[in-house]
């Protein structure tokens, strides 16, 4: 059976783009057993995208995007952008955040016998990058969390070619209910299947189509579908702030700052974005 993946990067930070990352592979039923990470065998370990992206070890970077451009394909940054990404992104925002980056950036190269889309029966994959002006002006109409529902559902229509569809996704927020923010972005038709800490799913009627919803605690942890989408979603916002960084002048071998407020680092982009421009073109405001 088709499994669609989804999961989100960046939610948090002040700065960069939000992503909501999904991808579509096929997997044997029962799905939550067959699709486990502990079951996938690859030349490279599938982990969760913080292990993969660590900011104090440089050659998780390399591992990540080796993961990455294995199930993509793609030679630069704009051919996977054209590809598979919808950016939500004003004109203004496009010059600091899309160069052509020439891939990859960090593996010295990306050997033909590490297929990784062949050993999770990789099907397709799309994303969406909301930056940062208009990721404020969508919270002037709804809370992070229902931002986050709506993005899984329409990017799950998105990946959807089918009638009837299977979601895995993290769990946006550790939340464990689900309905209202379905209900705000106009879902009328659902059925609870179940509602734990660990587990929540649904089946919703939306567009036309049916989908069953599984909102999985540490799923990117534990499933690969999950799992791979996320390491992709970070790989992705960490060209678009590899770029940002340098546009003001800060090179580093991975991004100079990470847009998380905690870290000393974005202070310093920030204070080198001031002397240029308004600081509320670049920062989120919640």
């Amino acid at each position: 059976m088709e499994v669609i993946g989804i999961d989100e990067n960046g939610l948090g930070p002040i700065l960069g783009p939000f992503i909501i990352s999904g991808i579509k592979v096929k997997v044997n039923e029962p799905i939550f057993f067959n699709s486990k990470l502990e079951n996938l065998r690859t030349k490279i370990k599938i982990d969760d995208s913080k292990e993969i992206f660590k900011r104090s070890e440089m050659w998780t970077y390399s591992k990540g995007e080796i993961i990455s451009l294995s199930i993509l394909k793609a030679f630069t940054f704009t051919e996977i952008i054209e590809k598979y990404v919808k950016l939500l992104i004003t004109d203004f925002e496009k010059n600091f955040y899309i160069q052509n980056y020439k891939l990859p950036i960090w593996a010295k190269y990306i050997s033909e016998d590490i297929d990784i889309g062949e050993k999770i029966n990789f099907i397709n994959y799309r994303a969406f990058a909301v930056f940062p002006k208009i990721f404020n002006n969508m919270l002037k109409d709804m809370h992070k969390f229902q931002l986050g529902i709506k993005l899984f559902i329409e990017l799950a229509k998105e990946l959807s070619n089918s009638d009837y569809n299977v979601v895995m996704c993290g769990k946006v927020g550790g939340y464990t209910y689900y309905l209202k923010p379905f209900s705000l972005i106009g879902v009328k038709t659902y059925e609870i299947i179940k509602e734990t800490r660990g587990h929540s799913a649904y089946r919703i009627f939306y567009m036309n189509k049916t989908f069953e919803f599984h909102f999985l605690m540490d799923g990117d942890k534990v499933y690969y579908p999950i799992a791979v989408a996320s390491i992709i979603g970070k790989y992705l916002r960490e060209i678009f702030m590899k770029s940002l960084n340098e546009r003001f002048g800060l090179y580093d071998k991975i991004p100079y700052s990470s847009g998380y407020k905690h870290d000393y680092k974005t202070a310093t982009l920030i204070e080198k974005i001031q002397t240029m421009y308004k600081l509320e073109d670049f920062v989120r405001i919640k």
